[in-house]
């Protein structure tokens, strides 16, 4: 069971780390893995040229395939509802996947809106794992349950390696949240995908709406086999810009979690985190980027704003954006720490639950911003 937030692929707190298949009688087996400093720059030969290029080491490249969904979670960090009318073609994709493939991120991560509502999802699958024919890099598809059949399922078997499904709480409480009947189409998906041989990741999005739910929600997925999952606290970006109040205490998700763990684990010891010399000196940031449908590059869905525009795939390739000495070298170097010295307003970005985006949106009009990052088009207050 991983605590942290979407973007960052790894767990941020020693309670119940219940992911990758977590056996929970080796209870030291929790990725804890710091997010900044733990991989090299990767080397690009240029051929033309006689050179080679270093660039930023990225894990998770999150691909939004598509604005489109069909469903309405009153939070959804990207507004998704319908598509972008300039959405990027199949052709157009396949230009990305050799700098993809060359730049070696863990993971690439289909996601949307709803990535199941392109009709051409499954070739764009078919065509990056074909142009990664030593599986270098794990593709994920994250989804919301709708979509999925038996008969899907089974094509999805060796396109994906690991397939996401979005769930947030109990049946009325999700359905409230997430749209009518959401909770019975992710449950039978979950349902068809394990029948096929996956185990799926339930992805939890967090709120101070379904903190009543979680320990009871967690001991039904868990009772189902369920012990892939990833708990994303809420941001208020997107749909729920307005609505900071929605965010629900780190002490209240340990807490549920902890409760669960002992309800279905009495026999074992919750397990601590692993000492670990690595410091982490940030969120995580520059170490994974978000493609948008139309092309659009950013650091992470919680900094799409004008000022963290990384480029675009349309016009450059994707390896020229992730130079190194670009802006996403300069956000993986952020020292959180150091700029809470610098400015005491920026003393949120040392707490455990820190996040540049939710900093930034409050804070954007600090010298220290233009000072540190050399944002271009920063909007000053």
């Amino acid at each position: 069971m991983e605590l942290g937030n979407r973007n960052s692929e790894r767990a941020t707190t020693p309670a119940l780390a219940l992911s990758h298949g977590y056996d929970p009688a080796k209870a030291n087996q929790i990725d804890t893995s710091p997010m900044t400093g733990d991989i090299r720059p990767v080397r690009i030969p240029e051929p033309e040229r006689g050179v080679s290029i270093e660039a930023v080491p990225l894990k998770t490249i999150f691909l939004h395939v598509t604005k489109s969904c069909n469903l309405s979670c009153c939070y959804c960090y990207f507004s998704a509802n319908k598509p972008l009318p300039d959405e990027m073609t199949r052709i157009e994709f396949g230009r990305v996947w050799e700098d993809i493939v060359t730049l070696k991120p863990q993971r690439v991560v289909f996601t949307g809106g709803e990535p199941l509502l392109r009709k051409d999802i499954l070739q764009l699958l078919c065509d990056l794992r074909d142009a990664d024919p030593h599986h270098h890099v794990l593709r994920c598809l994250n989804n919301n349950g709708y979509l999925v059949t038996p008969p899907l399922a089974e094509e999805l078997v060796g396109l994906v390696d690991e397939v996401r499904v979005s769930l947030d709480a109990l049946a009325e409480r999700n359905d409230a949240l997430r749209g009518k009947g959401s909770f019975d189409a992710a449950v039978r998906a979950l349902d068809y995908l394990h029948a096929v041989g996956f185990e799926p990741k339930v992805l939890v999005t967090v709120t101070s709406m379904s903190i009543p739910d979680l320990r009871e929600f967690l001991c039904l997925l868990i009772a189902k086999g369920i012990t892939r999952m990833n708990l994303n606290h809420f941001r208020a970006i997107g749909c729920g810009a307005e609505h900071p109040e929605w965010a629900a205490a780190t002490s209240d998700i340990d807490g549920a979690v902890q409760q669960a763990w002992e309800e279905c684990y009495p026999r074992q010891p919750v397990p601590q985190e692993p000492d670990n010399p690595a410091v982490h000196i940030n969120c995580g940031v520059g170490s994974f980027i978000s493609i948008m449908p139309n092309g659009d590059v950013f650091p992470c869905h919680e900094l799409m704003m004008p000022e963290f525009l990384c480029g675009n795939v349309r016009q450059q390739s994707l390896t020229e954006i992730c130079r190194r000495h670009s802006l996403l070298d300069k956000l993986r170097g952020l020292d959180f720490h150091q700029l809470a010295r610098q400015d005491k307003n920026l003393v949120s970005l040392t707490g455990p639950d820190m996040c540049l985006g939710s900093v930034f949106a409050r804070t954007r009009s600090l010298p220290v911003w233009r000072e540190t990052l050399a944002l271009r088009h920063l909007q000053m207050d």
